[in-house]
């Protein structure tokens, strides 16, 4: 290990971050009586378009956790308000969904009117792109949420494949069964995916075989931050976030004794069966639960038919048409919580499952390989059994008066394992045992200057068994402390923070020990152009410390088709990144351009050595110099809003290019330009849309890697709304890949044998009671 002078040393460790966090931490709760902080009311109505009143619709208060009922006139009230901002949103199953933003005086009575809409999405709430919730047009960075119907029609079986409509966002597709998010082109340790603010405690990021342990059918809410969102997350957040809520924990009371969903999926691609319930409720005044399950199963899926593969069998050759072998999924998960629910203070826990068992297409360990690809032989199928049991607490204390306006915790552990299964045979078990804390106080040092301070710590042993081990046994333990602080002058609004982080990572068995840390940065500001245009700009200074694969891999990876070796030397990466958004609100338009620019300093990449080992060509990982750039729109016209029926047009389209600029040379598996048109109607009970995305194609190659040709995918549905009561019944049919094109992700190491699914109709069935 390096020698470092002790101060510095002293402050990269974590034990110097603890007495660091300590000192910025202890100091708050004296503060508490500082200034004193009066309170108000906010008064309002839920309408719909047209004016009428929205009697079925709940009220919202993310940053005071307090959610109400309106009554029959569609009113609501809020008593006992702090003084400030805060943004309330609104829902109704029959009439869509509202956000508002109103600004709080000491013993006044705010009103509001929120008006619902069924379609518009670019001015969502978002309360994972800071400590304080806020709308999409308030933010400093790009970022979009996806939930109810929405969300309902995007879930798919791997998070990846559910979020590549997303502008910003597509996926590592390795079959059905395993697909993580590629943000702005960066995947791996460099997009942070989390569980209800908590890491997901699997071993997604090591290859892209391994699927994240999150269900998206059974979420309620999923968040997309893009950029760099490492002052709140820590350094594998410097691509983005995607934060998955299931609300498994309830944090407001139910209304009512029980509640929940009811929901069926059918596919025809992959003869899918998937079926969920939820359910919760409130016992008495005080306590809430929540209880979800789900199954799924499937056969291999579908593709076109003249994207068959041909397999070789020493000279014998023959074509399995139309199916992709081996890509069938069957998965279990359930979840149970409890809360202790008061009205500035709550604390609950969980306990959750997953198990997944799924099929790696054209993968076998004792297959051979070539740098491009597989080249099969007759072998047993691999297929991955995927287990983990998950502990949660949370709880938050939110303060009427004072300085201090809330303190949150949050706490979760995990025991992951996966078996990788040849035929009955085991070949590989990768096991993660994982834990992760967070200390998050948010404050309000003056009545225009509001912010969070927090610690953040997670440990990790991770450990692998079998023929397919890349990576030693070895434990990782991490430690942060971190600020972040808007500050509100006029039509300016001001950001700025800072987050230090050190982490340990030690080998089993006298193996080498690494230590690394990192000072991260970031300001941003947002001004009101006027009544609607707005622009935000954010610059931040980003660190991503290395991750143990990068420093301790040495062996074959068949799910790469590399044999990688690691470097403990390698340095922290730091990445500097300037966005730029520009939004537009102007009557029935909305619309949202970012462009983006990232220099990596140490950027960490594989690189091929042109030698070879056990049949596989030699990566190793290296750091060079990187540059990355590229933008994002999304744009949305109402061409008819007017009673029940609307009319809505959207556009979007994303393009990223990423190069190491010390050698002249792009980097693989980068994500082409990419374009999308949709119509979407909504006539209260009838709904339908109509979509195409364009993906062209992609010629800036790293080397060793193949072009990969351009193609359009035709997508719809037409849906029905059925109320009774306060019961609602949806029926949604869903079709996708309507021409059955053949497609293929640039992103996928499988592109050359695993094109996506042909044309897929689906039928959504879901209730609410």
């Amino acid at each position: 290990m390096e020698n470092r002078p002790f101060l510095s040393g002293f402050f990269r460790s974590p034990l110097g971050l603890a007495a660091l966090a300590a000192a910025l931490l202890l100091p708050l709760p004296g503060l508490s009586t500082v200034l004193a902080q009066t309170t108000g009311s906010i008064a309002g109505a839920v309408v719909f378009a047209g004016g009428g009143a929205a009697s079925d619709a709940e009220v919202w208060i993310p940053s005071l956790g307090r959610r109400t009922a309106v009554d029959s006139a569609g009113t609501f009230l809020f008593s006992d308000v702090p003084a400030g901002p805060h943004v309330l949103e609104a829902t109704s199953p029959r009439w869509g969904r509202g956000v508002a933003r109103v600004q709080v005086e000491a013993g006044v009575t705010v009103n509001v009117t929120i008006e619902l809409d069924p379609l518009f999405r670019l001015d969502e709430l978002v309360v994972s792109a800071g400590p304080l919730s806020a709308r999409r047009s308030d933010l400093y960075q790009p970022a979009s949420a996806l939930s109810g119907l929405a969300l309902g029609r995007a879930a798919r079986s791997s998070l990846g494949e559910t979020l590549a409509g997303e502008p910003g966002v597509s996926s590592t597709y390795y079959g059905p069964g395993s697909s993580r998010p590629l943000i702005r082109g960066l995947g791996g340790d460099r997009v942070r995916i989390l569980d209800n603010g908590l890491g997901s405690g699997d071993v997604s990021n090591q290859g892209p075989d391994h699927a994240v342990a999150l269900e998206p059918v059974a979420a309620q809410r999923i968040e997309i931050v893009r950029g760099p969102a490492t002052l709140l997350y820590g350094g594998s957040a410097v691509g983005g976030v995607v934060n998955v809520f299931d609300e498994r924990i309830p944090r407001t009371l139910p209304n009512g004794p029980l509640s929940g969903s009811l929901t069926g999926v059918a596919g025809s691609a992959a003869w899918e069966k998937t079926g969920a319930l939820t359910l919760e409720g409130a016992l008495g005044t005080r306590w809430g639960w929540h209880l979800n399950g789900l199954r799924r199963a499937t056969d291999d899926v579908r593709i076109p038919a003249k994207a068959a593969h041909e397999h070789r069998n020493g000279e014998e050759e023959h074509e399995k048409e139309g199916v992709l072998p081996n890509s069938a999924v069957e998965t279990s998960r359930g979840s149970l919580g409890f809360s202790w629910l008061g009205r500035d203070r709550f604390l609950g826990v969980s306990l959750s499952g997953l198990e997944t068992t799924y099929g790696i297409p054209f993968h076998g360990h004792s297959h051979a390989h070539t740098a491009h690809g597989p080249d099969h032989e007759e072998d047993e199928d691999v297929t991955i059994r995927l287990l983990q049991r998950r502990a949660d607490l949370e709880g938050a204390w939110r303060f009427v008066e004072g300085t201090v306006q809330s303190v949150e915790l949050r706490l979760g552990a995990a025991d992951y394992s996966h078996k990788e299964l040849e035929g009955d045979e085991l070949g590989t078990r990768f096991s993660n045992r994982f834990w992760e804390g967070r200390l998050e106080v948010t404050h309000k040092l003056v009545p225009s200057m509001t912010g969070a301070i927090g610690v953040q710590a997670l440990a990790r042993d991770f450990s692998a068994r079998g023929e397919e081990v890349f990576v030693p046994p070895v434990q990782v333990g991490s430690l942060a402390a971190f600020l972040y602080q808007e500050m509100e002058a006029g039509p300016v609004r001001l950001q700025a923070g800072a987050r230090l982080e050190g982490q340990k990572a030690k080998q089993d068995k006298g193996g080498m020990d690494r230590e690394h840390g990192g000072l991260s940065l970031s300001g941003g500001a947002t001004w009101a152009l006027s009544r609607g245009v707005s622009l935000a700009a954010s610059l931040g200074r980003s660190v991503k410390l290395p991750a143990v694969e990068e420093l301790f891999s040495r062996g074959p990876h068949a799910a790469t088709f590399a044999y990688e070796v690691g470097d403990p030397f390698l340095r922290e990466e730091v990445a500097y990144t300037l966005d730029a958004t520009l939004r537009l609100t102007e009557g029935r338009f909305r619309g949202e351009l970012t462009l983006f620019r990232s220099f990596f300093d140490g950027f960490i990449y594989q690189a091929p050595t042109g030698e070879e080992e056990e049949g596989l060509p030699v990566y190793r990982y290296a750091q060079s110099d990187a540059l990355f750039g590229g933008f994002e729109a999304a744009l949305e016209l109402s061409l008819i809003h007017q009673g029940r029926h609307h009319l809505l047009w959207e556009g979007w389209g994303d393009y990223v290019r990423g190069k190491l600029s010390d050698l002249g040379q792009d980097l693989p598996r980068m994500p082409p330009l990419r374009t999308g048109t949709r119509l979407r109607y909504d006539g209260g009970t009838f709904r339908a849309d109509l979509g195409v995305v364009r993906v062209a194609k992609q010629d800036r190659v790293a080397p060793f890697e193949e072009p990969t040709a351009g193609y359009t995918l035709v997508e719809g549905s037409l849906g029905y709304r059925l109320f009774r009561g306060r019961v609602v019944h949806d029926l949604i049919v869903q079709g996708t890949n309507l021409t059955n094109q053949e497609a293929r992700l640039h992103t996928s190491f499988l592109k050359e044998v695993a094109p996506l699914p042909g044309r897929d109709l689906r039928i959504l069935y879901k209730v609410y009671f």
